[in-house]
């Protein structure tokens, strides 16, 4: 699954982070066994070894699915590189 830019609101820290084919990569997939949709969406910040960033999650549908990748995308954009962010991830 291929996204092109999503732009989200971005912040006063640093201009709005770009998610697209450039530097992400999202696959979304059915899990047989647990009967629901799984996606993973993995980008690069450009800032080197530690600067790969990892999202995933399921839906009971891909359209949901597909919503909640772009709502990925969208908050990554909004929080990119605030602390808030960093303390939801875990990193």
């Amino acid at each position: 699954m291929t996204f092109e830019l999503v732009r989200g609101s971005g912040n006063s820290v640093m201009s709005t982070v770009r998610i697209g084919s450039h530097n992400a990569n999202c696959d979304l997939w059915w899990c047989e066994s647990k009967q629901e949709y799984h996606w993973c969406l993995v980008w690069e910040d450009g800032s080197g070894a530690y600067g790969t960033h990892l999202h995933s999650g399921f839906a009971p549908t891909k359209n949901k699915a597909r919503a909640d990748v772009v709502k990925t995308i969208l908050w990554i954009e909004d929080m990119w590189p605030r602390h808030e962010y960093f303390d939801f991830t875990g990193l």
